[in-house]
């Protein structure tokens, strides 16, 4: 079905709305539409020279949460990653991995938006 998105997590999310597959399609779209104003909040929290620890987390639990309901196993996955760094204290290390999640984070809302017939 899609390189990008998990069709099991899209499941389980219709089971978690009660089957209903209108709920479903508007956290969808709610993911794909907040996905650029997630990934603009997280590079201004890791702006250098000064950096928002704390503002980064936040939105990588966010990234991370949302892309783990929608099926978007590398979004996920390279959030984790970023948010790994992060906690140890490499800021540097979890800037190092934003292009990739901005990357991967197109590509899932494509598919996303494919899957779902989503207006863009």
């Amino acid at each position: 079905m899609s390189a990008h998105i998990e069709v099991i997590a899209l499941r389980a999310l219709l089971a978690q709305v009660g089957g209903d597959r209108e709920m479903q399609r508007r956290f969808v779209h709610d993911f794909v539409q907040l996905w650029h104003s997630r990934s603009q909040r997280l590079a201004a929290a890791l702006a250098y020279p000064f950096p928002d620890a704390e503002e980064a987390h936040v939105v990588l639990l966010s990234i991370r949460s949302s892309s783990t309901m929608v099926g978007a196993v590398t979004v996920e996955a390279t959030a984790a990653m970023m948010h790994d760094a992060l906690r140890d204290g490499d800021i540097a290390g979890s800037v190092r991995h934003i292009t990739r999640l901005n990357e991967v984070g197109e590509l899932a809302c494509s598919d996303l938006a494919t899957m779902f017939a989503l207006q863009l």
